[in-house]
């Protein structure tokens, strides 16, 4: 059976609808929070109401379940309409469990318990069959685009947004005069300018200090390099030749 003795026991102990619509997304694996899910979990809650409330066994609870998750997924199967044979197909599933014919069929309802169960899902399922038909049924959507060789598309002329053609420059200066005239003026105290001019000589003394240090840097670099450059490139003199020329010796 699709809906098992287990599945049973876990509804006995839940009240709430919503941990009973749970019950049911996770047996029979639907997507949790869709529309599809929630025509089905709710088909299943009633189903179980109606259970209950006739005082099914846990087998019964289980046939019945199953019953009616057999008849859907045969009204789903396919997109075309298939009502005769799904009815066909449900008569099928009672007699096997309403007649003891083993290993044919089981009975499992009684005669008024059958015919309730028929006129439940009669008038609950096949009554609005053609809704459950339309809800899943997956929709194709088609799209027809022509398009004609040695014709050409008119590209329709753009119209200007305004009629006035605005100039930037002066629209920008229309601005900032606007708002200069909007911000209003403070007059600053006297405290705030002292502290203005204290801000200002401690940035210059602390820019003048930084200068010096980079100044000192650079000459001390620049030193290095010149002493480096005498080490790795030493100035070769040229040697003084000496007078090769023989002394003529003097005459006495």
């Amino acid at each position: 059976s699709d809906f098992s003795y287990d599945h049973v026991d876990q509804l006995e102990e839940l009240q709430d609808p919503v941990s009973i619509h749970n019950v049911f997304v996770k047996t029979f694996e639907l997507e949790d929070d869709t529309s599809r899910s929630r025509i089905l979990t709710d088909l299943f809650y009633y189903a179980l109401h109606f259970a209950r409330k006739n005082n099914f066994s846990k087998e019964q609870i289980s046939a019945f379940l199953s019953i009616l998750k057999r008849v859907h997924d045969m009204c789903i199967s396919t997109p075309f309409a298939n009502m005769d044979e799904t009815y066909q197909y449900f008569k099928a599933l009672i007699l096997c469990h309403s007649l003891s014919r083993p290993p044919y069929s089981l009975r499992i309802f009684t005669p008024d318990l059958t015919k309730k169960v028929t006129d439940y899902i009669v008038d609950t399922y096949f009554r609005h069959f053609k809704m459950y038909k339309y809800a899943f049924t997956p929709s194709i959507r088609l799209n027809l685009k022509f398009n004609y060789t040695g014709l050409t598309k008119d590209e329709p002329e753009l119209e200007p947004l305004h009629d006035e053609v605005i100039n930037s420059d002066n629209y920008v200066n229309e601005i900032s005069q606007n708002q200069d005239q909007q911000l209003p003026v403070e007059e600053e105290s006297a405290e705030l300018q002292e502290v203005r001019k204290l801000i200002r000589t401690y940035v210059s003394e602390e820019i003048k200090k930084i200068r010096n240090k980079v100044d000192e840097q650079l000459k001390i670099t620049e030193n290095t390099l010149n002493e480096q450059m005498k080490n790795d490139f030493p100035q070769q003199l040229p040697k003084s030749r000496g007078d090769k020329r023989e002394k003529t010796p003097k005459k006495k």
